[in-house]
């Protein structure tokens, strides 16, 4: 029985491997160092939160551009590379944090004090783990910024480390799931599927498993039933083609499309996956 959906092949070419570990690697470094100089010089406990959140996020990407330039097409090592960047972002921007204090004037306390780089304090801290643990302590007790006018330290700061801990790993796993290594690939043409979208809005599915069951059959003229779409500036359905030249193999992706107002008269957009990568069986369509 042939697959309703794009299963990926599972191939992990021994060039792309090389490519995705160093390039991923490549650019978590960059990220973390990004990450470590702006909260350096902006120790604002909410700015902060905002900046983890983009590390945690330009590590997904940075993994999503490693697996798309490799060509990977295995889930599993995707999460085992969103695993490991994680895990090299959290530890590579503490390795900085704390080779910028073993160099910096003055005392901490809240209070943030000039330093400068040295390449050689980062890889002694980078390459001995021990140092960097043993530092934590008497960092966490001194404390690493302020919130109204008191140095925050002790219980509330391991709390604060560890939430941006948790997403700066969690992010990267949680969205590699949906990941480049995960979406239609052409073994034909050895290269990612180009994505189009159909000209015209359709009609919202509502009834998503009789769409699924007449796609299943082959029936896929079902979705001009849904053309067009009425109010299509407020409710509408999208379809998304991914194709590649010469390759009979192609898949769909259907997305429902809600424009709401609030309160405050502001559009809200919302989508709903319907379905992704459904296997287009009709040559015709």
């Amino acid at each position: 029985m042939e697959h309703l959906y794009y299963i990926p092949s599972g191939k992990i070419p021994v060039k792309g491997l090389i490519i995705s570990l160093l390039s991923a690697v490549v650019l978590t470094l960059i990220l973390s160092i990004l990450y470590i100089a702006l909260q350096w010089f902006i120790p604002f406990i909410y700015f902060n939160f905002f900046i983890t959140l983009g590390l945690g996020i330009g590590v997904a990407l940075s993994q999503h551009i490693a697996l798309s330039t490799g060509k990977i097409r295995n889930i599993k090592y995707g999460y085992l590379l969103s695993i490991l960047c994680g895990l090299l972002a959290c530890y590579a921007q503490w390795a900085l944090f704390i080779s910028l204090l073993n160099e910096a004037d003055g005392s901490l306390g809240g209070i943030w004090v000039r330093s400068s780089f040295n390449l050689n304090g980062f890889w002694m801290v980078f390459t001995h783990p021990q140092l960097l643990f043993q530092s934590l302590i008497p960092l966490n007790k001194a404390g690493t910024f302020m919130l109204k006018h008191n140095t925050v330290s002790g219980g509330l700061l391991w709390f604060i480390w560890a939430v941006e801990a948790l997403i700066i790993i969690g992010l990267p796993i949680l969205l590699s799931g949906v990941g480049k290594a995960s979406m239609p690939f052409s073994e034909l043409n050895n290269s990612w599927m180009e994505e189009r979208e159909l000209d015209g809005k359709l009609k919202p599915v509502v009834n998503k498993e009789e769409l699924i069951a007449e796609l299943g059959r082959g029936n896929f003229k079902i979705l001009k039933d849904f053309l067009p779409a009425q109010n299509a500036d407020d409710n509408y359905a999208t379809v998304r083609i991914y194709e590649s030249p010469n390759d009979p193999e192609r898949y769909l992706t259907i997305t429902n499309i809600n424009h709401t107002i609030n309160k405050k008269g502001e559009s809200k957009k919302t989508e709903q996956t319907i379905l992704e990568y459904f296997r287009i069986t009709d040559p015709r369509f």
